[in-house]
């Protein structure tokens, strides 16, 4: 049963994983190529956001590359917490004054922070559980030592 479980896991893993990298790549790219990075830059001084060029670029940097990262399982715990920080910057920066919900009553778009909070809590389940047993970074595990293996005989010599 606990095998089975651990297959649950790595499987819910992969697909946060594949879901969060896609979302990023998206937002990265539509940010970067086709509303164009001066847009970006022109959003974020409108709200007084501290160096606005250098959070549009990391923004966008974080976004593509991380997102390749995520999907392929590199450096997870590394990228989410990047991305759940920038989740709770853009809240507090640009969204926290639009409450939470994303559309009005009426169905209009208000462009509250909901999104980006199921954004930063997916982030703090990768950051939390890390990539799952189908990722790169498994390449670079070391392999769980032996208790007898922990004590070094030649020490004693």
């Amino acid at each position: 049963m606990a095998q089975l479980l651990q297959v649950v896991r790595d499987l819910a893993l992969l697909l946060a994983r594949i879901g969060l990298g896609g979302i990023l790549i998206a937002h990265g790219w539509r940010r970067w190529q086709e509303q164009g990075i001066a847009q970006q830059i022109d959003y974020l001084t409108q709200f007084g956001t501290p160096f606005p060029t250098v959070a549009a670029w990391g923004a966008v940097l974080l976004e593509l590359i991380g997102g390749v990262f995520l999907l392929v399982g590199a450096l997870t715990p590394l990228v989410a917490l990047t991305v759940l920080v920038e989740q709770v910057l853009i809240v507090c920066y640009t969204n926290w004054y639009k409450k939470l919900y994303l559309l009005n009553a009426q169905g209009g778009y208000v462009g509250g922070y909901e999104f980006n909070v199921a954004l930063g809590l997916l982030a703090l389940l990768l950051l939390t559980f890390g990539a799952g047993r189908v990722a790169i970074d498994q390449l670079f595990r070391r392999p769980a030592a032996d208790a007898d293996a922990d004590v070094d005989d030649r020490a004693y010599a």
